[in-house]
């Protein structure tokens, strides 16, 4: 995060760092679509503000109770989703 946050635009670190948030952003996206939610992309976007929050707030609270607490808002969040996908298949 900090090395990202410091690089130079088009820079090797920017590159890397790109690639990787791409890799976290599909695979919540893929587990969402295997899931059958109706959304996957917007269930990924959520999930990874998420996971991206929960570092931060590790880091700057040295607080490792984080993840306990963003796994809490995750699954919330995913039974949300579900809980649409559901309510869209009972209409069809």
């Amino acid at each position: 995060m900090t090395a990202s946050a410091e690089a130079r635009h088009g820079s090797p670190v920017e590159c890397a760092a790109d690639r990787y948030r791409l890799w976290v952003r599909t695979m919540y996206t893929d587990l969402a679509r295997e899931a059958g939610v109706t959304d996957a992309e917007g269930l990924a976007r959520q999930l990874h503000l998420l996971y991206d929050g929960a570092g931060v707030w590790v880091h700057m609270d040295r607080d490792k109770s984080a993840a306990t607490t963003a796994r809490a808002a995750a699954a919330a969040l995913f039974d949300a989703a579900i809980s649409d996908k559901e309510l869209v298949d009972a209409g069809q």
